[in-house]
């Protein structure tokens, strides 16, 4: 995800890559090469003067304490989904933003990917009236040695399948309900990955007006799957397929339901998949947000309220 995040930076007109930080030094001198800029192991380096911003892409473990130096030493920080690890701590990073009046934002990409703000645009235009509830099933195989790598380690990733793909199935549904959840509940497991964190878990979520949304992620689905629906009082949209690695493209299909004549009507359209151009519209806001010197979204409170319905679930099991 680092040497996506430079290429696009390095490509993009309002900004300019200036240094790359890893600790291991071969890889950060590859990817800085490869872009013209400086390169270090020492997270230090990235807060010189002549530095504006700082985008942090590691394991979740090293999210919140790298974020909360650059706020320290006056940057504006981008840092990827989901921030922290636990809510108390993103809570501190969103303190310390604003005592600093700095951005801060966290990187929920689905947010920006064609079929999603397509979905959004519709939802708004009252196309299919008022949201009564949301459906997401997402997930993937996983592949050899899964199991042993970063993200189904507990220390470094915080839980397993729900602080990945759990959080952005969690965060579209916060956004697209634009409004806070007040009732959780879910379930967890690991039955084939035996690991310690889970590899399937199962929520629902429920607003104060009624409105419910339902999800399923997991890491035994053995065909790569993104399902987004959203059932409205007029009818529905939903997306299937997601960038190309869930499903062939991106398919979004809008569907308006005569009550009277009981007839459904449907129109299908082809989504841009490129998962890239996503990241170039986060970036494109967060430099917007600076200009502009307001809050850029998604952002550390969008990311607070989904760390706290996580915790629920955990908590539940």
């Amino acid at each position: 995800m680092g040497t996506r995040w430079a290429k696009i930076i390095n490509e993009f007109g309002k900004a300019s890559l200036k240094i790359v930080i890893d600790k291991d030094l071969p890889a950060a001198r590859k990817v800085a090469e490869d872009c013209g800029a400086d390169f270090s192991k020492n997270y230090k380096d990235a807060f010189k003067s002549r530095v504006d911003a700082v985008f942090i892409v590691t394991p979740h473990k090293f999210l919140y304490s790298l974020a909360r130096a650059a706020l320290l030493a006056g940057k504006h920080v981008f840092v990827e989904k989901p921030g922290s690890r636990t809510a108390k701590e993103m809570e501190i990073l969103l303190k310390l933003a604003k005592q600093k009046n700095l951005r801060l934002m966290v990187g929920f990409n689905y947010r920006s990917f064609d079929s999603i703000r397509r979905a959004k645009k519709i939802v708004e235009s009252g196309i299919i009236g008022e949201i009564d509830f949301i459906r997401i099933r997402h997930g993937h195989p996983g592949r050899p040695g899964y199991g042993r790598e970063w993200r189904m380690n507990k220390k470094l990733a915080g839980g397993g399948v729900l602080m990945d793909q759990g959080l952005h199935a969690i965060d579209l549904i916060n956004w697209f309900f634009g409004e806070l959840v007040k009732k959780v509940a879910g379930m967890k497991n690991n039955l084939f990955w035996k690991t310690k964190v889970e590899d399937n878990a199962f929520v629902l979520l429920e607003t104060p007006r009624g409105k419910i949304g339902s999800l399923h992620v997991g890491i035994t689905e053995w065909k790569p799957i993104f399902s987004f629906e959203i059932f409205g009082s007029k009818g529905y949209c939903s997306i299937d397929g997601f960038g190309r690695r869930y499903g062939n493209g991106e398919i979004l299909t809008i569907g308006r339901y005569d009550h009277k004549k009981q007839i459904l009507k449907e129109k299908k359209i082809i989504c841009n998949p490129d998962a890239d151009n996503a990241l170039r519209l986060e970036l494109k806001e967060f430099i917007k947000s600076i200009d502009e010197k307001r809050t850029p979204s998604p952002n550390a409170a969008d990311a607070l309220k989904v760390l706290k319905i996580i915790e629920e679930v955990y908590k539940q099991n």
